[in-house]
């Protein structure tokens, strides 16, 4: 075999082309189903609109300094802002549902449907309205359950009347405000007529229909409704919205949705951004008020505990007429007041501390404000990293799984932080309770030299110092009281809207056109050029000259056009046209292949009977005889005798099987066919032994006889795949014509006359591919040129 070239690979090309060119009745129809899919695809679907809103998130830092630090040093919570944890937020379905329930008018869908011939085989092409584009209004008892879900037909009827019908297998009673199912409702069936403006009292509905003032109804359209639920209009806008960080360093978020209501994306993000922004500031108010209600609760308590304090000491000045202590009892006084400060001060850190570890024993979340407490740096720095470390893991949850390694990584080294953390709060913990130990002993001692006192001077010096302490708190929480609510009065959001819901592009995002189309089109053509090549890889018939080429070696001589029947018939009276240029060239072909040979007695065979062995003979002895050769044609087909009628001979006159037999002379059966130089020897009647016949010594030397007598002895022999006949003149013979016929000849037969050619059985085989549709093959542009030029 010869290596494949590019002209190999370009004439593979366009085989494949004219291949499939034969298939454009496939391709036609691929292109009609597809384009018939796309357009009722266009007129079924749709339009949906694309939305984008943005808005930027703050550092949530607000209020005066002092008034932070108050706030950090009462635990509020982190006020450091995580993007991600943002986004989580306001994309919550908590929050989805409190927009929801801000937009009362999405408890009701409208829809328009045209009168045209596809919504009467079936309600296919449906568009939902916004409200106030149908000459109806549907306001829903909100305390009934209510029919949700499904669609209900309103018709029109005069006098202010509407007719509402709807019918299900299956439907559901839901409360709308919140979304709870009551019941479920089986064979739905509702049939009502009910005047504008009077309210419905039906057991799968309860509602007022009022008339849009400004909006007729269309006598060509249908209208619906359909009723909807708090938890369902929730989680269907939850799930077509989008939120996202514009750049990774920024504080702006985008917000995007799409519907085919354009009103209602609209609405559904502006208010979705309004309500964001007024929970941030209620949240913010809310622990401010908590601060200041803390506040005055603890001066509530102790202005009653300085009043008590200073009336004591008054009434015990009074009695007792003691004025003042002195000195040394001052410095006592003193001296124990600022011990009870420093104790009462260790005693909260170690409550604090204490708290702490419990939070951390517990596997509580330890937020940064409880930095603000501590005064040891260490374990301050400990407290802020592993809150940091606990928001950068939530922050990452939001989009990724527990197993993402990131998470992994940040889990270990919060158990890290978290284990030092606890062994330093420990050793805080033990530390303090030794200074305790050691600063009640202190504390007593000052006691005992307090005790030595004169009575009245001990007990005023009491009473003082309870009065001076009861009035140093007051006045500190009386100052953080002005501070938070300073704060409270200067809590302002930091987040705004930078721009408002606005349509992403002129028109619908989807569908397009120009992409169904170009999609459609695609499909229809590799649709169909998928099923070409497999029926081209399943048909297991010669299609071409390169599918012979690919199952044989034997050499191919030539190809016969095809041609219709009168074609065909018309051959040998006029020899012109694509059938006989294919004959000449076959002749042409022979005559080089068999010059070696000093007489020609050939053999023209085939497969099965059908493929044009018979014709192919006739023929190629008819251009033989028209280029001056003497030419004897003998039918040893003697089954399925066939010549006869090419040359209008009677086929049951004396033929090869009557001289066979010895019954006539071969004068009288061998005739002129009427075409100068050739003769012809027909079968006769069909004889009940050919076999023996053909093995018979007087076929040898008929043989014999013709090939001294003639230039080119043809053979038309039986099939080689049906019976033994051929296998008998096989050794007559000097070259032998193998016809094989375009999608007719199955591959697997050309196996028999491979094995012999293998062998070495028979030689001098040559192909001959008969009745070739040449505009099916790559050539065609070749052949076509040819006639044209010889014919034209």
């Amino acid at each position: 075999m010869e290596p494949r070239t590019a002209a190999t690979d370009e004439l593979d090309l366009h085989l494949l082309f004219f291949k499939l060119r034969a298939r454009w009745p496939l391709f036609l129809t691929g292109l009609l189903l597809a384009g018939a899919c796309a357009w009722l695809y266009l007129q079924t679907k749709a339009p949906v609109y694309d939305f984008r809103a943005t808005m930027l998130l703050g550092n949530q830092s607000s209020g005066s300094k002092r008034a932070q630090e108050l706030l950090n040093l009462l635990e509020v919570k982190d006020r450091g802002i995580k993007m991600e944890d943002e986004i989580g937020l306001i994309s919550s379905a908590g929050m989805v549902r409190q927009v929801v329930q801000r937009l009362p008018g999405f408890q009701v869908s409208y829809y328009a449907a045209p009168n045209n011939w596809l919504n009467k085989v079936r309600l296919l092409q449906v568009r939902e309205r916004a409200s106030g584009s149908v000459p109806f209004r549907v306001v829903p008892d909100q305390a009934a359950a209510q029919l949700s879900g499904l669609r209900v037909q309103v018709q029109p009827l005069p006098g202010g009347k509407y007719r509402l019908t709807a019918q299900a297998k299956q439907g559901q009673l839901t409360s709308l405000p919140t979304g709870e199912l009551v019941r479920e409702v089986l064979d739905v069936n509702v049939d009502q007529t009910v005047r504008a403006g009077e309210p419905l009292q039906h057991p799968l509905l309860s509602l007022t229909i009022e008339p849009e003032p400004g909006v007729t109804p269309d006598p060509h359209e249908r209208y619906y409704f359909t009723l909807n639920d708090l938890g369902s209009v929730a989680g269907d806008y939850q799930g077509r919205l989008q939120v996202r960080s514009v750049d990774h360093e920024s504080r702006i978020i985008e917000l995007t949705t799409k519907g085919t209501v354009p009103a209602k994306e609209k609405q559904f993000l502006d208010t979705l951004m309004s309500v964001f922004i007024a929970e941030d500031l209620r949240e913010k108010n809310l622990t401010g008020q908590k601060t200041v209600a803390f506040l005055d609760n603890e001066i509530k308590k102790l202005s009653q505990a300085r009043q008590q304090s200073a009336a004591a000491l008054s009434t015990f000045r009074a009695t007792r007429g003691v004025v003042d202590v002195n000195a040394q009892s001052t410095a006592g006084i003193q001296q124990a007041a600022g011990l009870e400060l420093e104790r009462s001060r260790l005693t909260s850190q170690r409550s604090y501390y204490q708290n702490l570890l419990g939070q951390l024993r517990a596997d509580r979340t330890v937020t940064a404000a409880a930095a603000a407490g501590v005064p040891d740096g260490v374990l301050s720095s400990l407290i802020l990293q592993l809150a940091d470390l606990s928001n950068q893991k939530a922050g990452l949850v939001v989009n990724a799984s527990v197993n993402n390694p990131l998470v992994t990584v940040l889990d270990e080294r919060i158990r890290t932080t978290k284990s030092s953390l606890e062994q330093n709060l420990a050793s805080m913990i033990h530390n303090m309770d030794i200074q305790l130990a050691d600063m009640g002993g202190q504390l007593g001692r000052v006691r005992a030299d307090m005790s030595r006192m004169p009575e009245n001077e001990r007990e005023l010096a009491v009473l003082k110092g309870k009065s001076d302490f009861n009035d140093k708190n007051y006045n500190f929480l009386v100052e953080k009281r002005a501070e938070a609510a300073i704060t409270l009065a200067t809590n302002s959001t930091d987040k705004k809207v930078i721009d408002a819901a606005a349509m992403s592009s002129a028109g619908p995002s989807a569908p397009r056109p120009m992409f169904v189309g170009l999609v459609a089109m695609l499909v229809g053509l590799m649709g169909p050029l998928g099923l070409a090549l497999l029926l081209d890889k399943a048909n297991r018939r010669i299609q071409s000259k390169e599918d012979l080429v690919r199952v044989t070696d034997i050499p191919m001589l030539g190809v016969v056009a095809h041609g219709n029947k009168q074609e065909r018939a018309d051959m040998l009276r006029n020899p012109k046209g694509p059938i006989a240029e294919s004959f000449r060239s076959i002749r042409v072909n022979l005559q080089y292949l068999s010059a070696g040979l000093d007489k020609k007695v050939l053999g023209v065979t085939s497969s099965v009977p059908g493929e044009g062995k018979s014709f192919c003979a006739v023929n190629l002895a008819a251009e033989l005889a028209h280029s001056g050769r003497r030419v004897a044609l003998v039918e040893t087909d003697l089954r399925r005798p066939t010549v006869a009628s090419y040359f209008d001979l009677d086929r049951d006159a004396p033929g090869l099987a009557a001289y066979l037999a010895n019954l006539e002379p071969l004068g009288r059966c061998l005739r002129a066919s009427g075409i100068p130089n050739l003769d012809v020897l027909i079968c006769g009647a069909i004889p009940p032994n050919p076999t023996e016949l053909l093995e018979s010594p007087r076929m040898a030397g008929l043989l014999e006889q013709l090939r001294a007598e003639y230039d080119y002895v043809l053979l038309d022999t039986p099939p080689v795949g049906y019976v033994s006949e051929y296998f008998v003149l096989l050794r007559y013979l000097d070259a032998n014509i193998y016809v094989v016929r375009q999608n007719y000849t199955d591959r697997s037969l050309i196996a028999q006359i491979n094995e012999l050619y293998a062998e070495g059985k028979i030689k001098h085989v040559y192909m001959i591919i008969n009745d070739m549709h040449f505009s099916k093959t790559y050539e065609y542009r070749y052949k076509k040129n040819a006639y044209a030029y010889g014919y034209s």
